[in-house]
C-alpha cells in the first residue's frame, strides 16, 4: 500500500469515527429533547389538574358560601309567612339541595289535632341567582275540587287537598251572606272515637282576651283568625255589581258574590308550637315574624307589609290592642265540640280534619 493509499484509508477512518460519532451525540441529544417534552407534558398535565382541582375546591367553597347568602332569606320568610298564616299548620322536615349559584328547599307540613300528628302535604321554595323563589314555575292547574274557596259561590263544593282533607273556610262578620256553613251538625255523623279541628266565624270582631274568655275550656282554641283587611278591602269583598261589555259590546251588570276566606288564604296567630306546646306569647310571635320575615326581599315582602299595616293602622306599630279576632279554629272531640252548639256569637262553623285518636 503506497502512502496515498494509506493517507486516504486514514482520512475515511476518521470520516467515519465522526459520522458515528455525529450519530451517537445527535441520538443523545434527540433523547433529551424527547425527555425534556415528555417533562414538559407532564408538568402542564399535573399544574393543569392541579389548577382544575384548587377551581373545583374553590369554586365549590364559594358556590357553597353564595348559596347559604341566597338561601337564608328565602328560608326565614317561608317560616315566619307560616306563623302569620297556615291555621294549625306547621312546617315538617326540610329537604334541602344546593345546586350552581341557587338551589331547592323542599318541607313537609302538619296539624296537631288534640296531640295527634297528622300529615297535610307538601311545598317547596327555590332561590338563586337565575331563578325565582317558585323555580320558574310558570303555573299550576287543578280541578276545582282541589283548589281554594274565595267567595259564597264556592259554597257550592267542598273543597279539598291531595290528601282527601276538608278545606275549612271563614265568613266576614261584616258581611251578611244568603247562607252559612254550619258543620257543626256534621258531629252527630261522626264516631266518638275521632278528634278533629272546626274552624269558627264570629259575629263581630273581638280581642283576645275576650275571645279566650268566651269559648269553653274543654275546646282547645289552636289559632286566632285575625281581621287583616283595610277599609277598602272590606268594600271590595262584599256583593258588588260591576258592569262589563260582552263579545258583541252589550253592557250588563255582573254580580259578584261576596268574599269568604279559606284556610289556605287567612291571617293569625298559632297558639301552640310546632312540638304541640301552648306558647308563651302567642301576640309577640306573631308580631316578631312580620319583623323576621318582612325584612328580606322575597316574594312575601308586599303581603307581610300589607298585613302589619293594615293591622297596625296609622301609628305603623302593631300591639296586642291592634289586633281584632273574626274567628278561630278550635279542635277536640265530638263531645268537646258539640258545646259549642248555640253560642250566640258563632255565626258559622267548618269542619277540616277529622282523625283517629289514637
Amino acid at each position: 500500500m503506497n502512502k496515498n493509499q494509506l493517507n486516504s484509508q486514514e482520512q475515511n477512518d476518521e470520516e467515519e469515527l465522526d459520522s458515528l460519532f455525529f450519530v451517537s451525540s445527535n441520538n443523545k441529544l434527540r433523547r433529551a429533547i424527547k425527555k425534556a417534552k415528555w417533562h414538559s407534558i407532564l408538568r402542564n398535565v399535573l399544574i393543569s389538574i392541579l389548577v382544575i382541582v384548587v377551581l373545583f375546591i374553590g369554586g365549590s367553597i364559594a358556590n357553597r358560601g353564595i348559596n347559604y347568602r341566597l338561601e337564608g332569606p328565602v328560608q326565614i320568610a317561608v317560616d315566619n309567612f307560616n306563623e302569620i298564616s297556615a291555621p294549625n299548620k306547621y312546617v315538617g322536615r326540610v329537604s334541602r339541595y344546593h345546586e350552581i349559584l341557587g338551589g331547592r328547599n323542599e318541607y313537609t307540613t302538619y296539624k296537631i289535632i288534640e296531640g295527634k300528628i297528622v300529615y297535610s302535604g307538601e311545598g317547596d321554595y327555590s332561590y338563586g341567582l337565575f331563578r325565582n323563589e317558585w323555580g320558574n314555575r310558570i303555573g299550576t292547574s287543578s280541578p276545582l275540587i282541589l283548589g281554594n274557596s274565595f267567595d259564597a259561590g264556592d259554597l257550592d263544593m267542598q273543597r279539598y287537598n291531595e290528601l282527601g282533607q276538608r278545606e275549612m273556610v271563614f265568613f266576614y262578620p261584616f258581611i251578611s251572606y244568603p247562607k252559612y256553613k254550619n258543620d257543626l251538625l256534621l258531629l252527630n255523623n261522626i264516631g266518638s272515637d275521632k278528634v278533629m279541628e272546626m274552624a269558627l266565624s264570629f259575629d263581630k270582631d273581638y280581642s283576645i282576651d275576650e275571645v279566650n274568655n268566651m269559648l269553653p275550656d274543654n275546646v282547645t282554641l289552636s289559632w286566632y283568625w285575625v281581621d287583616d283587611l283595610s277599609g277598602e278591602e272590606k268594600e271590595a269583598s262584599k256583593l258588588r255589581k260591576e258592569k262589563q261589555q260582552d263579545s258583541e259590546g252589550t253592557t250588563q251588570e255582573v254580580d259578584y258574590p261576596a268574599r269568604i276566606r279559606s284556610e289556605r288564604t287567612v291571617y293569625g296567630i298559632k297558639a301552640y308550637d310546632g312540638n304541640g306546646e301552648p306558647q308563651e306569647d302567642p301576640v309577640q310571635n306573631f308580631i316578631w315574624a312580620f319583623k323576621n320575615g318582612g325584612e328580606h326581599a322575597t316574594r312575601f315582602k308586599s303581603e307581610f307589609e300589607r298585613v302589619y299595616r293594615n293591622i297596625a293602622g296609622e301609628d305603623g306599630n302593631l300591639t296586642k290592642e291592634d289586633i281584632r279576632v273574626l274567628g278561630a279554629v278550635v279542635t277536640g272531640d265530638v263531645d268537646r265540640l258539640n258545646t259549642l252548639h248555640n253560642l250566640p256569637f258563632i255565626k258559622a262553623s267548618s269542619l277540616g280534619v277529622v282523625t283517629e285518636k289514637y
